[in-house]
């Protein structure tokens, strides 16, 4: 009798199982995946979520995409403009509208620029006697070639009258005056003979020096006739 009960008791036990197992089946199907998280809502359903995978993050549809799908557009920037910005903008906009100007135009010809004398030189020296500003045949001859050499370059002649240092004994304000004196008629006397062969008054220039500046030392008459003279210098 008590076999009995044992074995309806282990029949009983066996059949539940089964039934148990078929239901389990029935509302809990299987998951290839076993990275998957089963949960069970209020309302029975059944909601299947990812988990992690060796510490890999596999998302699912609502979270970020997978790799190999395109990314996710950003949003795009707005540049808020300032009023001065925005000003320079506009005058660079301006300034780049701004047409050039056609300056290609004819060379204008070359315009022929005086730079000064070119030839500036001692052309004759005048000697005169002791105390004299009388200019004689010999220096006549000489400055009519000076006269012809100055018109054919249209040269300005420059005529310096100089003194020797020596007169007679007289104070030294009286000896400079005599010196000053004679040089310049020696110089107005050349300058008359050379307008007298062509030269034009306009182109001729006189300065007296006196002994200021002598060419030789007069220790002896030679040097004193040296020194009494005119010397005319051409410019051309």
């Amino acid at each position: 009798m008590l076999l009995q009960k044992s074995v309806r008791l282990l029949f009983c036990v066996t059949v539940s199982t089964i039934m148990l197992s078929g239901c389990a089946s029935l509302w809990f199907p299987d998951f290839e995946d076993a990275d998957q998280e089963v949960v069970i809502d209020d309302g029975g359903k059944v909601q299947v979520h990812a988990v992690k995978k060796k510490g890999i993050l596999v998302a699912d549809k609502e979270n970020a995409s997978y790799e190999g799908e395109e990314e996710v557009a950003a949003a795009p920037v707005i540049e808020v403009k300032s009023e001065e910005n925005t000003a320079k903008e506009e005058n660079t906009a301006k300034t780049d509208t701004i047409k050039t100007v056609d300056t290609s135009f004819e060379t204008p010809k070359e315009e022929k620029v005086s730079h000064g004398p070119s030839m500036h030189y001692l052309a004759q020296t005048i000697y005169f006697g002791n105390g004299s500003a009388v200019v004689d045949a010999e220096g006549q001859q000489k400055l009519k070639a000076v006269a012809k050499l100055a018109k054919k370059n249209h040269a300005v002649v420059t005529v310096y009258g100089f003194s020797s240092s020596r007169t007679r004994n007289t104070d030294p304000v009286t000896h400079k005056l005599a010196n000053f004196k004679i040089s310049a008629e020696r110089a107005d006397n050349t300058a008359k003979v050379l307008r007298r062969y062509g030269v034009e008054a306009s182109s001729l220039h006189v300065q007296a020096l006196s002994d200021s500046m002598p060419l030789y030392q007069e220790v002896m008459p030679e040097g004193e006739r040296l020194n009494r003279r005119a010397e005319i210098y051409l410019t051309y």
